[in-house]
């Protein structure tokens, strides 16, 4: 739902922090980032604020490992499996104040398997509570790094009901 009668400027920073760490194919990456959108709106609706904000933490954790191992008859192809699991905290914050200018929910794919805000735009960040669970695998050519077939399946399982939507 986009709102058509609402204009103005939005500013949005997301700031975090993150460390990796790395050992023989596997890794572990901490974050925490404080998503801030604010507006200067005009022709709001009479009692509607010029001036609404947002502001949340984001808190992560993305962990994943990466096995290899050569295949065929002169070990030509390297097959891999890659596991990955992310945990992610976004709290709920009551955004039905804030328009939606450009925000949308997409289909569902491989790249939403892994994101930390379920919708596409500044103006919602989707309160979250989840574990994103996937494996890849690949066969890639040995002698020119050329990726012959990637698979992948995952599973996202949330532990609460999500509250924030694109609709008021």
């Amino acid at each position: 739902l986009r709102d058509d009668s609402v204009s103005g400027l939005r500013a949005h920073v997301q700031p975090k922090l993150e460390r990796e760490f790395k050992s023989r194919g596997v890794y572990l990456t901490p974050k925490a980032a404080f998503d801030y959108t604010a507006y200067n709106l005009t022709d709001q609706a009479p009692g509607s604020s010029s001036t609404p904000s947002r502001s949340a933490p984001i808190l992560s954790v993305d962990s994943g490992a990466a096995f290899e191992r050569f295949y065929g008859k002169r070990k030509q192809h390297l097959v891999t499996l890659e596991p990955r699991a992310q945990y992610t905290y976004v709290p709920y914050r009551d955004q039905n104040g804030l328009p939606v200018f450009d925000t949308i929910l997409p289909d569902f794919n491989l790249v939403q398997l892994f994101r930390q805000n379920r919708f596409v735009g500044y103006d919602r960040l989707g309160d979250t509570n989840q574990m994103s669970l996937g494996i890849t695998s690949r066969v890639l050519n040995r002698n020119t790094g050329r990726e012959l077939l990637t698979a992948t399946i995952g599973q996202v399982r949330f532990f609460e009901t999500a509250r924030v939507t694109l609709i008021d």
